[in-house]
């Protein structure tokens, strides 16, 4: 995996994009940009390594996710697990319950069958008209639910990682570590406002949501797990059932980090910049 950087660079030159003007409509110093192609990481915030790092792909129309996971190898941050034990499935000697079988089909006489067909046929046709109902119920409560959830969205504020950068600044940075152990599990509250979160486990995919008033949403993770509030306004975290300590009650955006591998939490508050 040390070549992640010179694949980077080499797919950049082919595209014939500009260092300068990757800079210009990310916002990220142009010496993070040489420090990835050069594959010098550490060079980079520690905070900021993996924003960086996909913001770069996607400029140059890499795949993000391959990057980062190639970036957690490159690292060492875990293992890829043991998938060498096979489940091993009992022989099952089915001959005598064919003879058997054979041996009672034979005594049933025409009539009983077409009976027996008829009654199959129509638990079919009732297991089907059943599942038909489900799902037409189902269809309509996941409606309500995006009509609700919309409308909400409408006065809640979503933001990006570029709007965090550019708009805001850091106004406090906090960290700490809890005692917990694996496996790990994220219990997000919000006691008394609808606010806008987005949750980012391992190497997935970040996932946007509403949490309404008084609502809770609850996450796993192996190593690490971020979450982006807005506003950070009256929101309980706890790992592992653990309280995290540190973050404060604002309107403004917050975002949390929480190591698996060092059982460590980063919490870093941000006000708008002047």
């Amino acid at each position: 995996m040390s070549d992640l950087h010179k694949k980077l660079k080499s797919l950049r030159r082919e595209r014939k994009i500009d260092l300068e003007a990757i800079e210009k409509r990310t916002k990220i110093n142009i010496k993070y940009l040489k420090a990835i192609e050069n594959g010098k990481f550490e060079i980079l915030p520690s905070t900021y390594i993996r924003l960086f790092l996909k913001a770069y792909c996607v400029e140059i129309g890499a795949d993000p996710i391959d990057a980062l996971h190639q970036l957690d190898e490159l690292n060492n941050n875990g293992k890829e697990p043991n998938n060498s034990d096979e489940e091993i499935l009992p022989i099952i000697d089915i001959n005598n319950d064919v003879d058997e079988s054979s041996k009672i089909e034979s005594s049933k006489n025409l009539y009983q069958k077409k009976s027996e067909w008829l009654k199959g046929f129509s638990m079919i046709l009732l297991l089907l008209f059943s599942i038909y109902i489900i799902k037409k119920i189902v269809s309509s409560d996941e409606n309500l639910s995006m009509d609700k959830n919309f409308g909400e969205a409408s006065y809640l504020n979503p933001i990006t990682d570029f709007e965090l950068i550019n708009d805001f600044i850091i106004d406090k940075t906090n960290s700490g570590s809890l005692d917990v152990h694996p496996p790990y599990m994220v219990k997000v509250i919000s006691r008394k406002d609808d606010i806008w979160i987005r949750t980012e486990t391992d190497s997935t995919l970040p996932i946007e949501n509403i949490l309404n008033s008084s609502q809770q949403d609850n996450f796993s993770f192996v190593k690490r797990f971020e979450l982006l509030v807005n506003p950070a306004k009256n929101i309980d975290i706890f790992w592992n059932g653990q309280l995290i300590p540190y973050l404060e009650s604002t309107k403004h955006p917050a975002k949390i980090y929480l190591n698996g591998i060092n059982r460590t939490i980063t919490i870093q508050q941000f006000v708008p910049q002047n």
